[in-house]
């Protein structure tokens, strides 16, 4: 567990999407593309235990729900916790067969180390295993020149990468962690961070990986290098990830660990440096007593339909990119979902199958707590071009029937109108006809004479 000068002491020491996002559509967020909502805990639902850290925060690994939150976003040191952050960039930047070679720098940093000597040559790889199992800080400073020339600059990548995964109360001045006032973090960030790291299949590896043996030439043996994360040897189901401790800012934890196809990742700031894993532990069978995950939506099922201009069909079926979930807490009626398909502009053929159409918005409880790709589950051909011109011309049809038959309407309207008034006049006359004027001026028989 070790991670500076003054550790107290060595012990033997979960997707995405995200996502995903992303992200799905990532699958995974941070790309993962998940909205990462905090959704407190019912009333039902007991208080955590109490812990000994000055932060702390529990969420769900797989869309960010925040189960439990203290002093979530204040900002505290963050001890060797901030080699999640070095080894999540050595992955996205670096080549695993890369060989790195030992500098003065890395050679004469203190605290936990490889015991690196200088100028030897590691690949990119074992010294990730050296980093996140043995939290070598010499490993740390040599994958930091390796990779980035120097450790300023890749100082500069952790800042940057940590400003666009939002981590608003996060501050790097070293790739190692040890101690310095412009080097914090807050357990809201450290979650997230963990989320992202724990989508990557090579981080996942490394830091849930119990032990590992490289060649040590120059002692012809190997070193064995074993986690000193004990949470991961103690804990039943634990993926990882990361410890630290330094006198000022005590035990820090980052863990996770999935049971029952969840998995819960945890952050501990300021902690006791032993009885953190306790406290995590505690934690974390809260966290899996308390809450089951309540499926809203399956990967690849149909939400739906959407209209589609211009092709031989005039709908398509659109399918949700990929799976959603929420934790509910067990044992009480379910929430309210509602799930909305917004479309980004009107779909125009042809139209592949697989192609992004919209969103799906979920909504549990009135809370927007996804948004899902929704990609158009069937390819639509354009339509011939005189069927186009038929629809075209279906298009005006209605409006031009509708005028002719308005037209026709007001001529008959007339007509009726006239025919009526003359029948007036008619019967008028003849209320008014006076019948002796008639006989007067009625036709002379011709044979009366």
């Amino acid at each position: 567990m070790a991670q500076g000068a003054g550790a107290p002491g060595r012990g033997q020491a979960g997707a995405a999407a995200a996502a995903a996002a992303t992200v799905q559509g990532t699958e995974a967020g941070g790309s993962t593309g998940r909205a990462e909502t905090a959704a407190a805990p019912s009333s039902a639902v007991p208080a955590p235990p109490p812990q000994d850290a000055r932060a702390a925060i529990l969420v769900d690994g797989a869309t960010g729900q925040v189960l439990y939150a203290r002093n979530a976003d204040v900002a505290m040191p963050m001890a060797s916790t901030t080699k999640i952050m070095t080894a999540l960039l050595a992955i996205e930047r670096g080549d695993l067969e890369q060989e790195i070679v030992t500098g003065e720098r890395a050679f004469g940093v203190e605290g936990s180390s490889l015991y690196l000597a200088l100028g030897e040559r590691r690949t990119l790889e074992e010294l990730l295993y050296g980093l996140m199992l043995r939290s070598a800080n010499d490993a740390a400073v040599a994958i930091a020149e390796g990779l980035a020339g120097s450790v300023e600059t890749f100082v500069g990548w952790m800042n940057q990468r940590a400003w666009d995964l939002g981590l608003r109360h996060t501050r790097f001045a070293d790739p190692h962690g040890l101690s310095s006032r412009d080097h914090y973090t807050s357990a809201r960030d450290l979650a997230t961070l963990a989320r992202v790291a724990m989508a990557n299949p090579t981080f996942r590896r490394i830091v849930g990986t119990r032990e590992y043996r490289m060649p040590w030439p120059e002692k012809r043996a190997e070193r064995v290098l074993q986690n000193h994360n004990r949470f991961l040897w103690r804990y039943e189901g634990a993926t990882g990830v990361k410890n630290g401790y330094t006198r000022a800012a005590r035990g820090a934890l980052v863990a996770s660990a999935r049971r029952d196809g969840v998995e819960l990742i945890g952050v501990l700031l300021g902690a006791h440096p032993t009885g953190m894993y306790r406290d995590m532990a505690r934690l974390m069978d809260w966290g899996f007593a308390h809450f089951e995950p309540l499926q809203l939506v399956r990967g690849g099922e149909t939400v739906g339909s959407v209209p589609v201009d211009g092709g031989r069909r005039d709908r398509v079926p659109v399918v949700a990119a990929y799976g959603s979930r929420w934790l509910v807490p067990r044992d009480e009626p379910a929430p309210a979902v509602e799930r909305a398909v917004q479309l980004a502009e009107p779909l125009r053929a042809p139209l592949a199958a697989g192609t992004r159409v919209g969103t799906l918005v979920v909504r549990v409880d009135d809370q927007v707590v996804d948004r899902i790709p929704l990609l158009s589950g069937a390819s639509v051909a354009a339509a011939p071009a005189w069927a186009a011109a038929r629809h075209a011309l279906a298009g005006w049809a209605e409006p031009a029937l509708l005028a002719v038959a308005a037209v026709l309407g007001l001529l008959v309207g007339v007509r009726w109108r006239r025919h009526v008034m003359a029948r007036r006049r008619w019967r008028r006359r003849v209320a008014a006809f006076d019948p002796m004027m008639w006989y007067a001026f009625r036709p002379r028989d011709p044979g009366a004479d």
